[in-house]
């Protein structure tokens, strides 16, 4: 099992007038190769899980198994745990990434992982151009100031200071978000690419059209706990304005039109906009 979470708990500012149980009992299963969508209203534990994955935040009571490693509260368990060698096989994209430029130019930028990774110079230069390359960056980039692109190019360079890394696997949290509809299409595009290269991905979003076109999977997060790990095809066929998530346009279309027979399914409706 590549990514397994085990009765995972987490409580933020304990034994205060404001303390907040934000993980409660969480359990999860992602099987090899996965793309799936974690979502959930503002304050439901999407964010609070996944920094867990990459250990932002340290596991006070559960345990996370992500290939060889184990995340636990006992310590005999984290006797010979090295985070770097973990966040080099889990990348995190954070939310509005391109905040966290600051190199003189892109290529500079992108080095900066690898470099923290012990990589040399030559290893790491070579990694960032890949990178590059990866999310459409052309080499004539390379010696630009990232300040100046951009919304979505700087996007993308965030994007591929993580990719330099080689992570096995990729966190993203909202990586649309504030993007024009060019902007956001290369980032769906480029998501799709990495999924089919053999990349699994776990997308934190509000955006129910990113996960129709997306994910192939669902975990909705509720008050702190796993409400449901679905196939996204299932997840589409819920009342989501009971937890609080807009049903996208098509969906609705969908079902309105299901009994005339024009679609018959949302999975059948997923497999036409695959191939438009």
């Amino acid at each position: 099992m590549p990514i397994e979470v085990k009765n995972l708990f987490h409580v933020y500012n304990k034994k205060t007038e404001i303390e907040n149980t934000a993980l409660c009992d969480v359990s999860l299963k992602f099987n090899e190769h996965f793309f799936a969508g974690l979502v959930g209203k503002t304050g439901s534990g999407k964010s609070t899980l996944a920094q867990h994955l990459n250990y932002l935040l340290k596991v006070e009571q559960g345990e996370i198994l992500i290939d060889n490693f184990v995340l636990s509260d006992d310590k005999k368990k984290m006797k010979k745990f090295k985070p770097n060698n973990l966040r080099s096989t889990i990348g995190y994209l954070f939310q509005f990434s391109e905040n966290q430029l600051f190199e003189e130019n892109i290529l500079k930028d992108v080095m900066f992982g690898p470099l923290n990774f012990d990589k040399s110079k030559e290893e790491a230069t070579q990694l960032a151009r890949e990178a590059l390359k990866t999310v459409g960056i052309c080499s004539e980039f390379e010696n630009r100031n990232p300040f100046e692109l951009s919304g979505g190019e700087k996007r993308r360079i965030a994007l591929a200071g993580v990719l330099a890394c080689k992570p096995k696997y990729l966190i993203l949290d909202e990586p649309t978000a504030g993007l024009d509809n060019v902007g956001k299409n290369m980032i769906i595009n480029l998501l799709n690419n990495l999924y089919e290269q053999g990349m699994s991905i776990l997308l934190i979003t509000h955006d129910m059209d990113l996960v129709l076109n997306l994910c192939k999977e669902v975990v909705l997060m509720v008050d702190g706990k796993v409400k449901k790990h679905v196939s996204v095809e299932e997840f589409f066929k819920e009342n989501l304005e009971s937890y609080s998530i807009k049903t996208p346009n098509i969906v609705n279309f969908t079902k309105d039109i299901n009994n005339v027979g024009f679609v018959k399914n949302i999975k059948e409706l997923l497999e036409v906009l695959k191939n438009e």
